[in-house]
C-alpha cells in the first residue's frame, strides 16, 4: 500500500511517525498555503504579497510566514522593520499597514542587511519555530513564502505544518518549466495538492497599442499544467508600477484591478477552498467519559487543527458495538478518545481521562515527542 503521508489517521503498522506540529496555543489558523518555486528569481515573494493583499481586501485575516530565511523579501515589500516583540507565550508578528501579520528572519536581526549564515537544519528549525512559537492569533489564511528548490525548508514545511495546498510560481522559459516539474513532483510525493501555477513576467503590455510582447519567449506553463491536470493557471505581466510599489514598501496600494485581472481565478479558488476538518469521537455515559462499548452517547467533535468548531451528539444506547462503529464511518470520525483506549480496525484510538472537552483539547494540542531547541535571538547571524 502506498503511503499517503497522513500518519495520524493511518492504520498501517510502520515505524514512520507523524512529524506535524501544532501551532502556538494562542494561534487559530484556518488555512495554510505554501508559495513555492523550483528555482529563484521568478517572483515568488511578489505573488505571495499580491495574494495576501487581495485576500486582505476581501476582508480576510492574513498572515505571511516568510520561510526564505537567508533571502527574506517580505518585510521590505510591506515596509515592515524593527525587531519583533515577544512575551512568555511566544513571539508577536509585526503588522503591515493593512493589518497583514508578518514574521520573517529580517525582523529578528539588529540590522536588516546582516546575513544569516546558517546550515540547512538550523534554518529549517527556525521555520518550524515560526509555526510553533509565533502567536498568530486569528488568521484565515497563512501564506508561507518558501525559498526556491526542494531542499530542507520545503521538506520541513510539508512535514511539520498541515499545508492545505501550494501555489507554484514560474517564468516563461522552457528551462524553468522543467524545474517547476520538480516542485510539482515533490508536492505529489508529500501528498500536497497543487492549487495552481502562476507564470510571472509572462509578457509586457505595450502602453500605446496594448499588444503583448513576450520578452522571455513563448509561455510553456499551460503545457506543464496540462501534464499534471492543474486546472488553475495565472499569468502576471511585467508592470513597472508594481515593481516601484515593491521597492517603496507600498505593495498594499496596488491597483486592485491588477490583482483581480491577473490572479482573480486563483483568489477565487483560495476563497472557496474547503476547510480541513477532522472528526473526533468521544464516547460518554451519563455525560462522563467511557469506553465505546459502555457509552450511551457518542459526541462527535468537528475540529480544524486546534479548534473545535461543532459538536454532534448521537444516542447509541440501543446499538451494539459493530453498529456503533458503522455509525462513525459515514460521519468520518476516524479518531476515538475513550476511557479504556480500546483499539478498533480503521480507527486511530487513544486512552484519555478527565473532563470530556478538556480531553479533546489536550489531544488537539498534544506535543511532539521531542521539542525543537529554542533559538536565541543573539545567535541569528552565527554559523552553527
Amino acid at each position: 500500500m502506498a503511503c499517503n503521508n497522513d500518519c495520524a489517521n493511518c492504520k498501517e503498522k510502520c515505524d514512520i511517525k507523524d512529524l506535524r506540529e501544532n501551532p502556538n496555543k494562542y494561534s487559530s489558523i484556518k488555512k495554510v498555503i505554501g508559495v513555492v518555486s523550483g528555482k529563484g528569481g521568478v517572483g515568488k515573494s511578489l505573488v505571495t504579497s499580491l495574494l495576501a493583499t487581495g485576500l486582505r481586501r476581501d476582508g480576510f485575516e492574513i498572515g505571511i510566514l516568510d520561510a526564505d530565511i537567508t533571502g527574506p523579501s517580505i518585510p521590505k515589500i510591506f515596509n515592515v522593520s524593527g525587531e519583533v516583540l515577544g512575551n512568555e507565550y511566544g513571539l508577536l508578528p509585526s503588522e503591515a499597514k493593512s493589518g497583514i501579520k508578518i514574521m520573517s528572519s529580517n525582523l529578528l536581526l539588529p540590522n536588516e542587511t546582516d546575513p544569516v549564515v546558517w546550515r540547512g537544519p538550523i534554518i529549517a528549525g527556525l521555520v518550524r519555530q515560526f509555526w510553533t512559537d509565533v502567536i498568530w492569533k486569528d488568521v484565515d489564511y497563512l501564506l508561507v513564502d518558501m525559498p526556491p528548490g526542494t531542499g530542507d525548508v520545503p521538506l520541513t514545511v510539508f512535514q511539520s505544518i498541515g499545508v492545505d495546498g501550494i501555489i507554484i510560481v514560474t517564468s516563461p522559459q522552457e528551462l524553468v518549466s522543467m524545474i517547476v516539474q520538480k516542485a510539482v513532483n515533490m508536492a505529489k510525493m508529500m501528498n500536497i495538492p497543487v492549487l495552481g501555477i502562476v507564470e510571472n513576467m509572462s509578457y509586457v503590455e505595450c502602453p500605446n497599442c496594448k499588444d503583448k510582447i513576450y520578452a522571455f519567449g513563448d509561455s510553456h506553463v499551460d503545457e506543464v499544467a496540462g501534464l499534471y491536470d492543474i486546472d488553475t493557471v495565472s499569468k502576471l505581466p511585467i508592470n513597472p508600477d508594481v515593481a516601484r510599489l515593491c521597492d517603496k514598501g507600498s505593495i498594499e496600494e496596488v491597483d486592485i484591478n491588477y490583482i483581480v485581472n491577473n490572479l482573480g481565478n486563483l483568489l477565487e479558488k483560495l476563497e472557496t477552498l474547503p476547510l480541513a476538518i477532522n472528526n473526533i469521537c468521544v464516547p460518554v455515559n451519563d455525560g462522563i467519559l467511557s469506553s465505546l462499548e459502555d457509552a450511551d452517547t457518542l459526541i462527535i467533535y468537528q475540529t480544524i487543527r486546534q479548534m473545535v468548531i461543532k459538536e454532534v451528539y448521537k444516542i447509541v444506547d440501543n446499538l451494539d458495538l459493530d453498529a456503533r462503529l458503522d455509525l462513525l464511518k459515514p460521519l468520518k470520525a476516524n479518531v476515538i478518545l475513550s476511557s479504556d483506549g480500546a483499539k478498533y480496525d480503521g480507527f486511530n484510538c487513544h486512552k484519555v481521562s478527565g473532563e470530556v472537552y478538556d480531553a479533546v483539547i489536550e489531544y488537539l494540542t498534544r506535543k511532539p515527542e521531542k521539542k525543537p531547541k529554542v533559538l536565541k535571538r543573539e545567535n541569528v547571524v552565527k554559523d552553527k
